[in-house]
């Protein structure tokens, strides 16, 4: 019998304990809780286990840095998922995935991406599938706009909008990535074949719902987003935000941009720490994570306009971040998602059942077609 085994490092964290029950309920596999410490993961494995009348949660001890101790831990092992801190990120865990001939899923930014490029050739010689970048950003913007564009015959525009208003601060190793990020922020968007610094001044608006209003957004790029225009045939693209509130927005990200103009990573740590203060003390409810898109082009002879708009009430971001993840374990699985090679999430999952998946699992989602 095939393996159906999914080793979760990081596994009793905020995301990795969110990724486990929705792994639990989504699908049949067994899932393995992996961390450091083997109290909490085996806590969290007897908590689980309660409602699970199959008993198909268990714990084990692991340390990401450690080659015998993640071979023992991967041993039968079908997915492993890396929900550990990104800043631990190393080489040792693809590789050790690619000798237990286990495939991988990690719900990290460009930082474990540029390691993965790296090893692309073991990763397909080993006949193995990796997935970088799962969950909410970056995975899902992309995953979006080549949604909306399947609603087309030639699709000529796509704008999406994200607004992040949580209330629970955020996990610290978590600030310091999201700092990181934006220091090295870039306003780009898609127009005449290229993606191109747009003026300082350039925003859009988007509806975000009646309890949350219109906010002004700005270009929020990435590398995920980087080939899809290519990909849709997109003559003019972007991708935008607004940010957690007005301390946030017009103290900590400009000073994050400063400091990081004038040397990578200078105040990153004091600043996270601003940041995770200043989320608990000014952010305000409603309380959602939504991403609005707007699409428009052509189908049948006769214009078309999409608008697409997907909402989690979700006070911590974390739920948002599991719900996508599984639904991409669930294509890989049963083998929609198979090919070996480096994958980002975005480009390579059905988005149409992604998002079916993810409406199942809580999420709102919502598409108006004009005409």
């Amino acid at each position: 019998m095939e393996r159906k085994t999914i080793l979760i490092l990081g596994g009793y964290g905020a995301a990795g304990s969110a990724c486990a029950r929705r792994l639990l309920k989504q699908t049949d596999a067994r899932v393995v809780l992996g961390g450091r410490h083997r109290e909490k993961a085996e806590a969290f494995a007897a908590q689980l286990g309660a409602g699970d009348p199959e008993r198909r949660v268990s714990a084990v001890q692991v340390d990401a840095n450690d080659p015998t101790s993640l071979a023992a831990a991967l041993a039968g092992v079908r997915i492993l998922l890396d929900c550990g801190p990104t800043l631990a990120f190393t080489e040792a865990l693809p590789r050790a995935a690619i000798a237990a001939g286990a495939d991988l899923v990690d719900v990290h930014p460009a930082r474990s991406l540029h390691v993965l490029r790296g090893m692309e050739r073991d990763i397909v010689g080993n006949g193995r599938c990796f997935v970088t970048q799962a969950g909410l950003h970056p995975g899902l913007p992309s995953t979006l706009i080549r949604f909306a564009a399947g609603h087309f015959a030639r699709c000529d525009t796509v704008v999406a909008g994200m607004l992040f208003r949580i209330k629970a601060t955020p996990r610290a190793d978590s600030v310091v990535e999201l700092v990181e990020m934006i220091t090295e922020y870039k306003m780009l968007i898609w127009k005449d074949g290229a993606w191109q610094r747009a003026p300082s001044t350039h925003t859009r608006k988007f509806d975000f719902g009646p309890d949350l209003g219109t906010r002004t957004c700005y270009p929020l790029w990435d590398e995920d987003l980087e080939p899809v225009p290519r990909m849709c045939a997109l003559r003019e693209a972007g991708f935008y935000a607004a940010g957690f509130n007005w301390f946030v927005d017009w103290v900590v990200f400009p000073a994050a941009l400063v400091l990081g103009a004038m040397r990578k990573g200078l105040g990153v740590r004091p600043l996270a720490h601003l940041m995770a203060w200043g989320v608990r003390t000014f952010t305000r409810p409603p309380h959602a994570i939504v991403i609005a898109l707007t699409a428009t082009g052509e189908s049948e002879g006769r214009p078309r306009t999409v608008q697409v708009r997907v909402r989690s009430d979700d006070d911590d971001g974390y739920q948002l971040t599991a719900i996508p993840t599984v639904a991409c374990i669930r294509q890989m699985l049963d083998g929609t998602v198979a090919k070996p090679g480096l994958h980002l999430m975005g480009h390579v999952v059905d988005p149409v059942r992604l998002l079916r998946d993810m409406e199942t699992m809580g999420v709102q989602v919502s598409v108006e077609v004009k005409p």
